[in-house]
């Protein structure tokens, strides 16, 4: 039964971690943290920054601001 109760703990754990939504605008921190890019160049840094962020084009970004 102990068993039983540890892996059904370990399998919430897990299902807690993988359900958990990850929002596209915190996609540079998660590069950030990661050691290729703190090794990386400035220029590589911007390159790996820039192939994660969102694009927000003109249409969206102007429909937010109507004074």
């Amino acid at each position: 039964m102990i068993v039983v109760g540890g892996g059904l703990v370990g399998v919430t754990i897990w299902f807690w971690n993988a359900a958990r939504p990850d929002p596209e605008v915190l996609a540079p921190l998660e590069i950030m943290g990661d050691r290729n890019f703190i090794m990386a160049s400035d220029t590589e840094k911007v390159r790996l920054l820039d192939a994660v962020r969102i694009d927000v084009s003109e249409s969206q970004h102007s429909g937010l601001v109507n004074n």
